[in-house]
């Protein structure tokens, strides 16, 4: 999966054409790292906070509006108490996002504040003993062009998942990201 990963973002890196822009980027591609807490609710409360690895893909619809799918996978200390004692194995959570992006530039567009709204799943290590299930998932994100043509971004992300209806779980992921853009929204 790793290097299916790194050969995806390394051949999409060179795919695009480096032509002088000043609009916004059609085509985003991100990859960060951050951490994963768990916020509340009886699933999530047999966590710590953890690492985690972020990838994800943004189409820009229009200069104001994206769609967005992305992949976080973390490493979380788990709690497992008994009369015997208490035990902290280590726990892998997979959260998947999709949804649409509103997105503000601010700047001349080198600063871009968004808010993000959508779908999600939360999928568990095979040493866990949890269902898998969908979420709802919503974020904000700040980033910064640090290049003259905006190819280039670096992104800071807040992202919060829950379940719809009664809260079993909640969680919260912060992510600092590297953001290659192509193609042009006209």
């Amino acid at each position: 999966m790793k290097r299916y990963l790194g050969s995806f973002v390394f051949i999409s890196l060179f795919a695009g054409v480096l032509a002088a822009q000043d609009g916004a980027t059609r085509h985003n591609l991100e990859v960060g790292g951050g951490g994963v807490f768990p916020i509340g609710g009886w699933l999530a409360s047999e966590y710590s906070a953890g690492p985690e690895l972020h990838a994800g893909y943004e189409l820009r619809l229009e200069k104001h509006l994206a769609a967005e799918a992305g992949w976080t996978g973390s490493w979380l200390p788990g709690t497992s108490c008994s009369r015997f004692g208490c035990e902290h194995p280590r726990g892998e959570v997979g959260f998947l996002d999709y949804g649409l992006r509103g997105i503000v530039p601010v700047a001349a567009g080198r600063v871009e504040l968004s808010a993000g709204l959508g779908g999600g799943y939360i999928w568990y290590g095979p040493d866990d003993h949890y269902y898998n299930g969908s979420l709802l998932q919503y974020s904000g994100r700040a980033t910064v062009a640090v290049d003259r043509h905006k190819h280039f971004r670096v992104g800071f992300t807040i992202r919060t998942w829950r379940d719809l209806g009664r809260p079993i779980q909640q969680w919260l992921s912060t992510t600092v990201s590297v953001i290659y853009g192509f193609g042009e929204v006209r």
